[in-house]
């Protein structure tokens, strides 16, 4: 970078009101070392103390895409958290305009540098986040949205999310890309299953088979934990089998562990399960819903 371009970015900075902060001050992101450590922020930093709930999907949703994400994000309402997503036209956009309408916290990772209008059609969404949410990128304020700033751009939204809600995406997608990222850093993933003939259900339901959890149920809500999602009474040996499955996370294990007898562990998952308080995946794999 030469002088003058240097210059230009520090002037546009303090014009804007542009923060600069450091990976160490978000846990989440620190945690990856493929990542940088200065970031660009512009909005609310207390946004970022929130849980974060990352919700990533195609560009061209079907309409139960759109419907269904609509419900899920409007359901966060008076609670705690943050919704992270990546700015783009699709389910990004529609994660943060939902998220501000019903007065939800919402974060947006870009691909570019602050002085970039992209997407266009974003513009006015820019200013509302920057009102009432947070933007965040690791360019400065002229880099451009260079095709390998979006894999990067993926990479940031699977870090700073607590969990990851998959919605729709391609073979081919930004969206399989931030799945691939979360996996590696071992989030809690989510998808909502779609139609095998439909080509945008390809992510979510390849992210079930690699074990993350459906959304099969309007009860299940990603993020929220058991007591404050829902008053339900359970037994001792239920509350016990749900510390059990907290620590071996699969059934084989469970059983292995010989700590109930085998009709009565089956049992008791099968109740956990139909109560919304556990999710089977692939594999046998056991997860507990609870934050």
């Amino acid at each position: 970078m030469n002088e003058a371009f240097i210059e230009k970015s520090i002037y546009y900075m303090e014009k804007n009101k542009v923060d600069v902060i450091y990976s160490e001050s978000i846990p989440r992101l620190s945690e990856s070392k493929l990542l940088q450590d200065m970031y660009f922020v512009l909005g609310n930093q207390e946004h970022l103390k929130k849980f974060r709930i990352g919700i990533v999907g195609t560009r061209k949703p079907d309409e139960y895409a759109v419907r269904t994400v609509t419900e899920i994000v409007k359901r966060y309402k008076n609670r705690d958290i943050a919704t992270v997503s990546g700015f783009a036209e699709g389910i990004d956009s529609l994660v943060h305009k939902v998220s501000l309408d019903n007065s939800i916290s919402t974060i947006a990772v870009l691909p570019c540098g602050f002085s970039n209008d992209y997407p266009v059609s974003n513009k006015n969404l820019k200013k509302r986040i920057i009102d009432n949410g947070l933007l965040l990128t690791e360019y400065s304020p002229y880099i451009k949205p260079l095709k390998l700033n979006f894999i990067q751009r993926n990479h940031v939204i699977a870090a700073l999310s607590d969990i990851l809600i998959i919605t729709q995406g391609a073979m081919k997608s930004g969206t399989l890309s931030t799945f691939s990222h979360a996996l590696k850093l071992n989030k809690q993933i989510f998808a909502i299953p779609g139609e095998i003939s439909n080509k945008l259900s390809f992510a979510p339901n390849y992210a079930i088979f690699r074990g993350a959890i459906p959304i099969y149920s309007k009860d299940i809500l990603p993020g929220i934990s058991i007591k404050d999602k829902c008053k339900i009474k359970i037994t001792e040996d239920e509350r016990n089998v749900l510390e059990l499955a907290k620590k071996y996370k699969n059934i084989n294990d469970m059983v292995n562990a010989k700590e109930f007898p085998y009709a009565v562990l089956i049992s008791v998952l099968t109740t956990l399960e139909l109560k919304g308080l556990i999710v089977k995946g692939f594999n046998n794999k056991i997860s507990v819903l609870e934050d």
